[in-house]
């Protein structure tokens, strides 16, 4: 039996402490997941009506914020998958001086998304395919994420044989405007990369969100699967084979 996931995912770049980090985080969930997430966030936009947003909190509404989160941590299934980038690491750097054969500048962003990829699903599973839903934003071209998830594929078909089914059925940038599981991961993006790189934000409204999400997180540590809840794991070098920067599909 094949079991169908959705992963919407969003990035985030900023400094701390003298370091710059790339940081993708995705919200993965089934169809019925979906279906249930969005029921749950539905009754909030009588008074969230605009774009969810980490950048757009404000005190006034926090506490429909922290209902927007509770939707997440309160789902039994829902996970939350983060990798973090020190863009300013050597390894990252002389990985770029790597790519540098290509003018590029979505080479090491796609690279990155590769192995978000490769952590989110975790271990090779017949059994699984999925849907992929990055914010738009995150790559120039469509045709850049197409070579993503063309070389995703191939790279499992050689695990499985040629007559094995795509593990990634559709990948496609959405709107996070238009896409309230983005605005999701977004929220749970900020508030984790807080968490992780010890920052505390300046606005009083992301500061008693980022409170309530370590609240919930102490308490809701792995889902009713016994899966992280929120699973957060750092870039490494990938060796050459997983240097997703074949041109084949851009031509």
């Amino acid at each position: 039996m094949i079991t169908e996931y959705e992963l919407y995912s969003d990035e985030r770049k900023e400094t701390h402490n003298g370091n710059s980090y790339l940081t993708i985080g995705g919200l993965v969930c089934t169809d019925k997941g979906r279906d249930r997430l969005l029921a749950k966030l539905k009754p909030l936009r009588t008074v969230l009506t605009g774009e969810v947003g980490w950048k757009k909190i404000s005190t006034f509404h926090v506490q429909t914020y922290k209902a927007w989160l509770d939707v997440f941590f309160d789902d039994p299934y829902a996970r939350y998958s983060v990798l973090s980038v020190n863009q300013t690491s050597p390894d990252w750097q002389t990985f770029r001086r790597q790519l540098h054969r290509t003018k590029s500048h979505d080479d090491p962003l796609a690279s990155a998304y590769y192995q978000f990829l490769l952590v989110t699903f975790g271990s090779l599973h017949d059994s699984q395919r999925w849907w992929v839903y990055p914010d738009s934003g995150y790559f120039s071209r469509d045709k850049v994420l197409e070579r993503v998830e063309f070389l995703f594929n191939r790279t499992y078909k050689k695990a499985f044989g040629p007559k094995s089914s795509r593990i990634i059925r559709l990948a496609r940038g959405l709107d996070s405007k238009h896409a309230d599981l983005i605005q999701l991961a977004d929220l749970l993006l900020g508030c984790s990369a807080c968490a992780e790189y010890a920052y505390t934000p300046q606005s009083s409204g992301r500061c008693t969100l980022l409170r309530h999400y370590q609240e919930r997180l102490n308490i809701t540590k792995v889902t009713q699967r016994g899966l992280q809840k929120i699973a957060m794991r750092s870039w490494i070098t990938p060796g050459l084979s997983y240097i997703p920067v074949d041109r084949t599909r851009l031509v």
